[in-house]
Formats: C-alpha cells, structure tokens, sequence
C-alpha cells in the first residue's frame, strides 16, 4: 500500500459514521462505537431531562445507557494528527489533479461551482465565467457556508420547538379528553342520584352516557391521530435539517478544494429549504358533558339568591329587589364595615349554606368579564387574594371576552364551544359538589370542582368586574326560576 492510500485508510478510521468528517469530542459507546459528542446527541435529539430515555447505537441498534458514554482522548489525537498530515505540503491526496489535463487543481468557476485546473478554466465552456484561484475565494465560501449553516440551525431550531409543541399538544388533548370523560361520567351519576329521590333513573340513561363516551373516544382518537401526523412530519423535517446542517458543518472543516467541489448545489440547496408548519389541528372538544333533563331536576332544588349589599365593592351599585349588580361609574359613599370587600368588584349572597342542595342561574348576557360562585363565609374581604379553593373560593371566571377559566390554583383554561349568557350554579354541601353550567347550552357541563369537604358555611359569589368597554355594562341579574324567562 503506497503512503496516499494508507494515509487515507488511516483517515477512514479517524471518520465520524455519523458526519463522516474528523472525529470531534469523540466518545465511546457501551458498543465500542465512537462517534463525534456533538453528532452522537444530534442524532438522538437528547432533552435536559434525559437520564431514564431509551437510546440505540447509530450503527448496531446496541441499547445504550447515557451514564456509560466515555471520552475517548486518544482517538482525538490521531484524528487530530491525520488532519494535519492531510494539509502537509506535498501530501497530494486524490483529487489534487486533474485527471484530464494531469494539472494541480487550483481553480474555481463561481459559475458552475466546481474546482478545475487552469487547462480547463481556458475552455470554451469557461472562458465567459467568472474563473478564480482557489484561495481567492476560499473566505468568501467559508463564510457563505457559515451562513447557510446559520440559516439551517435556526430552522432546525424552530423543528425541534415545533416537535415539542406537538408532543405538548397531544398530552394536553389527552388530558382534556380525560377530564371531560371525568366529567361525563360525574355528571351522569349525579344525574343518578338526583333522580333516586323521584323516580328510576331508567335504562335510557345508561344509553345516552354510553353514546357520549363512544362519541369521545372517537373524537380523541381522530384528533390524536392528526397530531402524531403533525409531530412525525416534523420530526422528519428535523431529522433533514440535521443532516443537511451535518453536511455544511462537514464541508466547512474540509480543505479548500474539497469544501469548493460541488458547492453552488449545496448551497442553494440549504438556501432554498424552508420549515413547512404543520397542519393546524384544533383542541376544541366538541364532545359536550350534556344530560338531558338534568336541569329540570336541578331546578327542583331552586335556591332564593338575593344579594347582600353590605358585602359589596364601593362602586358596585345593587338593585332595590337585590337581583341584579352592576359596576359603577363612581365610588359611593359608604362605610367601610368589615363585611364589604375593599379590593374586588365582589358582592356577596345574603344567606349562608351550610348544608342541602342549592341551584341559582346568573344572566351574563354578552358581558366580557364576569364572575360567578360561592366562598366561605370568613374570605379575606380587605387584602389580596387567590381566588382559589385554598383561599376559600370556588369560582369561575371570564376574561377578555373569551378566556373561561376555572379557580383552581394553576386557573385551569376551559373550552366552551358555545358562550353561555346565563350560567347554572349547584351547590350540594353534603356532597362537597360545585358544578356550573351553561343554560344557553341545553344546560352542558361547565366544570365541577374536585370534591373536598368545605371548611365552614359558603355564600354565594358574584363579580361583575370592571365596565372597561361597552359590552362590559349589563348588570349580572340573578333569574327566576319560577318559569322559563
């Protein structure tokens, strides 16, 4: 074997498989592989929260342990020392010349993006291009290249957020599809026991729950379906980008001639590629928790709500029958008895619950913000609060004309395919149950607190919140129940 073809069996040995340039950081597998650090975590696409995953080896599929990767210094040397061999003058490796005119390749057509001898820089096909030596645009292409590598790590960045977005996504919609599947069946067994009190529930309900969990689980099942199309295209997406930035990277750390072979292609190649956005898919369930004729038995448990004017906000302003409130345009006059809140646009019922069932319908209307539950007796009326269980509320609210949420402490975001103007409030102490409704809806679920015993006795809870735009001015009025209004 003559000294170029062992140098370059040499440099075979000293070649990353995965980049195929010089080995980088190189480390050792449980194998005995070795590949690039850089390349290695590349490929596996490893998280910061990555000690239990599951990984192979590129080549052999071995299953690998991340705790067991070892540096490997001295391969690193001979990497290092075969790369400077490869630039020792007089070292003429393949390609140095060229095979028709047998002339040192020193030149480049920008044109065509290829290396060439002088010979054929004169030819007919050349001689109108832009022809140069080598090392006159070595730079040039050098940073070119760091540009388009650039380019093609921030796509791959955006990928890889994107993938992450997706998998989020999907656990999120399982997770929705859990609470409402939850939320179902509570809400059917409550529907059980309300009616045990009348009358047999009666096999039509076992036909209707039935039907709503079959209807959720196919639209988890198709949507969930669309997402894990969502996240492999991406995925495959990013696994192209790694390469193709694996290939620049690989260039970039070539000598002249063989980083400016074929290079214009590679080029326009990454210049051109763009980041294709997924499919939107919508988390919207549009499996609604509904029992039919629940409402009617909710009403037989209708509750006289009227509201405490003591209790309220100096700029809340509460109707003589002390059914309706609504927010001010100034501050009244009124004593600050310790029964008033000072911070909050909150006013509260009038008669304290402390056991039995107990159903009011607020009317909303078009409003923007609001606010409707109960809190315990004893809240912190003065100070700033958490409007969550843990601070004696049990409320939900609506913000900014769209965002429904839930007080619970992370202020759960709920879906509401239909905006309610009037909502249902039910209250069983006994059962620790707070559920609301939507009665615009045929009465569908809203959301019900996790049940946990109250710490004392609980008032109804209403805030109409700030008039800061035009469709926030309508008073929160609390309805007869008496007949349909």
């Amino acid at each position: 074997m003559d000294l170029i073809a062992l140098v370059e069996a040499i440099m075979e040995e000293v070649a990353c498989p995965i980049c195929m340039s010089f080995l980088k950081e190189p480390v050792s597998i449980d194998c005995g592989h070795t590949f690039c650090h850089s390349c290695l975590f590349g490929l596996w696409q490893v998280p910061a929260e990555s000690e239990n995953w599951d990984y192979t080896c590129p080549l052999c599929r071995a299953p690998i342990q991340l705790r067991n990767l070892r540096p490997n210094w001295q391969l690193a040397s001979v990497a290092e020392k075969v790369r400077l061999l490869q630039l020792c003058p007089g070292m003429e490796l393949k390609g140095d010349v060229c095979e028709l005119h047998r002339e040192e390749i020193k030149m480049f057509c920008k044109e065509d993006g290829l290396i060439m001898c002088e010979a054929c820089s004169q030819s007919p096909e050349h001689e109108a291009h832009n022809v140069l030596p080598m090392k006159d645009v070595a730079w040039e292409y050098k940073w070119k290249l760091h540009k388009a590598l650039e380019h093609l790590k921030k796509e791959q960045e955006e990928a890889w957020k994107l993938v992450v977005n997706e998998k989020k996504r999907t656990a999120l919609w399982k997770i929705q599809v859990e609470i409402r599947k939850q939320s179902i069946m509570q809400e059917f067994e409550k529907y059980r026991q309300l009616l045990n009190n009348q009358q047999p529930p009666g096999r039509q309900l076992e036909v209707e729950e039935a039907a709503a969990l079959a209807s959720l689980e196919q639209e988890k099942g198709e949507t969930v379906h669309k997402l894990e199309l969502n996240h492999e295209e991406l995925r495959q997406q990013s696994q192209v980008l790694w390469k193709m930035a694996a290939e620049l990277e690989e260039r970039y750390q070539r000598p002249v001639r063989w980083m400016l072979q074929g290079i214009q292609e590679v080029l326009n190649r990454s210049k051109s590629w763009s980041l294709q956005q997924p499919e939107p898919v919508s988390l919207e369930l549009k499996t609604d928790c509904r029992v039919l004729g629940l409402r009617e038995i909710l009403k037989t448990y209708a509750a006289d709500v009227r509201l405490d004017p003591d209790t309220a906000y100096f700029r809340l302003i509460v109707s003589e029958d002390r059914k309706c409130v609504h927010y001010g345009d100034i501050q009244q006059e009124l004593p600050d008895n310790p029964e008033r809140f000072y911070r909050y646009n909150i006013v509260l019922g009038s008669q304290c619950i402390s056991s039995g069932r107990h159903y009011w319908e607020v009317e909303v209307g078009e409003r923007s913000e609001w606010g409707l539950g109960v809190c315990t007796e004893n809240v912190d009326r003065k100070e700033i609060v958490y409007l969550s269980p843990q601070y004696g509320f049990w409320v939900i609210r609506l913000r900014k004309g769209t965002e429904y949420r839930a007080g619970t402490d992370n202020y759960l975001l709920l879906s509401l395919p239909v905006p309610p103007r009037r909502v249902g409030v039910f209250l069983d102490y006994e059962a620790h149950d707070i559920s609301f409704y939507n009665v615009t809806d045929n009465g569908s679920h809203i959301f019900t607190f996790p049940p946990h015993p109250f710490p004392g006795r609980l008032l109804p809870y209403f805030s109409p919140c700030y008039s800061i735009c035009a469709n926030n001015t309508a008073p929160l009025t609390i309805c007869s129940l008496d007949g349909e209004d």
